[in-house]
């Protein structure tokens, strides 16, 4: 079975606490709340990390310390020094080019222009870990800006029950694998589903 990896990407600093690049962070956080797990400063893994059962799995959560675009510095130091199969490491990321409300599972995929990705994708030196992408949606305006945004009324309302479905869908692949967890966790909703955000 051996140890689990479990990453939220975000901005550390409150001036990025509520935005919407920090979404991954968000998930991570409630995550540990709902299993009594509490973050420490870890200087070794420049992250924030919380250790401790999870569904009867041994399970490591990890918040990087750095800026997004060196996320993979904490996971590559984290990975070699809890000796941690690829295969347990499961990274939980914003996404402006799937909705709002949804999310994607995979586990080999192209980091699509997402710094945090890209920068995990650099360091490890693979494209083959899990990650599940939490959708912000994508407005016209700059993409950097957006993500840097903090969440809309409106969106902050719909957050918790987001947050409630990443914390199932990571409880499923802790469980039964990656495969029925991306079924349940990669389902497109219907325009009529979709609330004005």
């Amino acid at each position: 079975m051996g140890l689990y990896l479990i990453v939220g990407l975000g901005n550390p600093g409150i001036v990025y606490e509520n935005t919407r690049h920090n979404v991954g962070f968000k998930v991570v956080k409630s995550l540990a709340k709902k299993y009594g797990l509490k973050f420490k400063d870890e200087k070794k893994f420049k992250a924030k990390v919380a250790k401790g059962n999870i569904l009867g799995f041994e399970v490591y959560l990890l918040l990087p310390k750095t800026y997004m675009n060196e996320s993979g510095v904490a996971v590559k130091k984290a990975k070699d020094y809890l000796k941690i199969d690829m295969k347990n490491i499961l990274i939980v990321v914003d996404d402006a080019d799937i909705n709002f409300e949804e999310f994607r599972l995979k586990e080999d995929s192209a980091s699509a222009g997402h710094k945090g990705l890209k920068s995990i994708q650099q360091h490890l030196n693979t494209q083959k870990y899990a990650r599940l992408r939490v959708g912000i949606g994508r407005e016209k305006k700059e993409l950097k800006t957006y993500v840097l945004d903090k969440f809309t009324k409106n969106e902050k309302e719909k957050l918790k029950e987001i947050i409630k479905k990443a914390i199932t869908f990571i409880g499923l692949w802790l469980e039964k694998g990656i495969k029925i967890a991306a079924n349940k966790a990669n389902i497109r909703l219907k325009k009529e589903e979709k609330n004005d955000t």
